[in-house]
């Protein structure tokens, strides 16, 4: 026999409802360690909507600044310099903070900040005990945790001062838990803005920002599923943010795959690396055809390092930026690589003598260039290899299962791309070995003379 669902999830409903937004009627909510799933009560067939909500009912950085604008009788330019992710993830924060009761009109999203997993439920690297933490040291996922960290508290520190200066009881109980816990929300659960849109991509740019969607965000990532984002028009009704009569637009998540009763009903959040997955949402996925490693090259070649920069990218063929490369499974993105990797090598060519000998010097030297090239590129990757933290952890007893299991899907994904980049640049090595004996040089191959 079926559970009832939780209190909080029935009024939840019930407030999704209120405004506009529609649930599928076989469709319940199903408490887990981690929160909630969505499970199919009955069978549900495919191409099956199966929750839309108003634009309306979402979190933007219109909203929350509007929002914060009223609670504080702050004047326009008091968030000056706040980021979109700052305006939202105080907007979460004044529910904790703030009397819901007396500031309702300006608070609306209590209901479903209420279903929400508690702080002790999140488990991205910020939440992650120091053990846990630690054994990812070595890795670029390691980094990027370090860095999100100090990020997001200059942002806490920044918002709390604004609000302890309009309201010090509201300073004070505005909390670095509280925000981190806000800011993990929007990692795990937002969606880019480009999804309200009357042609909705899953595709962040430069101009996006992060949005929270009640109801639709309710439901876990399975890579590759089949879904499909719907944008509609509804009748003329009550708005969400104001009492005037508007025509609604409306954004629904379709499933076009059938699920059988009992199943759970899951989204598609894109293709991401476990990187991502990790940092951003506090999973990851085994195998995962997705992952990438981002590459750091200088000019001077030394050591190379990870960039612990994360990317949704999953094609990798385009620098990240200036000395950045993404790197995929099977050396996918390499190419680029090699070629920073040639340019900062270049051997000098000269600049005097007989023309007739220079042209026949070139060919050699940009073949030993080559040579070079392909050897430090490999010498770099195996330094990375070589770095990585082992696995099992030797503190593996004190690290929770769910990161273990982790810390393993990850380290996988790392140590498969950064052997089939050696693999890219032994090929290399080895086209520029035959390319210089086909110049009358003598070249005594490594593994020939190791062979001996």
């Amino acid at each position: 026999m079926e559970m009832p669902e939780p209190e909080s999830i029935l009024t939840f409903r019930a407030w999704l409802v209120e405004n506009g937004a529609h649930v599928n009627p076989d469709v319940r909510f199903e408490p887990v360690t981690s929160g909630f799933n969505v499970v199919a009560t009955n069978e549900v067939p495919a191409d099956t909507t199966i929750v839309s909500i108003p634009f309306a009912l979402a979190i933007t950085p219109e909203l929350s600044k509007e929002a914060l604008t009223g609670l504080l009788g702050a004047g326009k330019d008091a968030f000056a310099g706040w980021s979109e992710r700052q305006l939202e993830c105080t907007y979460v924060c004044m529910h904790w903070v703030a009397d819901r009761d007396s500031s309702r009109t300006l608070l609306k999203h209590g209901r479903y900040i209420d279903t929400l997993p508690a702080p002790e439920k999140l488990c991205t690297p910020l939440h992650f005990a120091p053990a846990e933490l630690q054994a990812f040291q070595g890795s670029n996922l390691y980094g990027a945790a370090l860095e999100r960290r100090q990020a997001w508290e200059v942002e806490w520190h920044q918002c709390r001062a604004a609000i302890g200066s309009a309201k010090p009881v509201w300073g004070a109980e505005f909390t670095w838990d509280r925000y981190l816990t806000a800011s993990t929300y929007l990692s795990s659960r937002a969606f880019p803005s480009t999804l309200l849109s009357p042609t909705p991509s899953l595709v962040a740019t430069a101009t996006s920002h992060p949005v929270l969607l009640p109801g639709i965000d309710a439901l876990n990532h399975a890579r590759a599923h089949p879904v499909s984002w719907v944008v509609s028009s509804s009748s003329p009704s009550a708005s969400f943010t104001s009492s005037e009569t508007v025509q609604q637009q409306s954004i629904s998540l379709v499933i076009h795959a059938s699920t059988p009763r009992g199943a759970e009903l899951l989204n598609n959040y894109g293709p991401k690396p476990n990187s991502e997955l990790i940092l951003g949402y506090g999973f990851s996925l085994p195998n995962n055809p997705d992952d990438t490693i981002v590459l750091k090259i200088g000019g001077n070649l030394g050591p190379a390092s990870s960039s612990s920069a994360s990317s949704s990218s999953s094609t990798a063929q385009a620098p990240l930026g200036t000395g950045r490369w993404e790197v995929g499974r099977r050396a996918r993105g390499a190419e680029p690589v090699w070629e920073a990797v040639l340019a900062a090598t270049q051997a000098d060519v000269p600049s005097d003598g007989d023309e007739d000998e220079l042209d026949q010097e070139l060919p050699v030297s940009e073949a030993e260039n080559e040579l070079f090239a392909a050897q430090t590129l490999a010498d770099m990757v195996q330094h990375l290899h070589d770095r990585l933290p082992p696995f099992p952890p030797s503190d593996a007893a004190h690290m929770r299962p769910e990161v273990l299991r982790m810390l393993e899907h990850y380290l996988e994904g790392q140590r498969d791309i950064l052997k089939a980049l050696v693999t890219f640049a032994q090929d290399k090595e080895a086209r520029a070995v035959v390319l210089l004996r086909e110049l009358g040089l003598d070249i005594v191959d490594e593994v020939e003379e190791e062979g001996e």
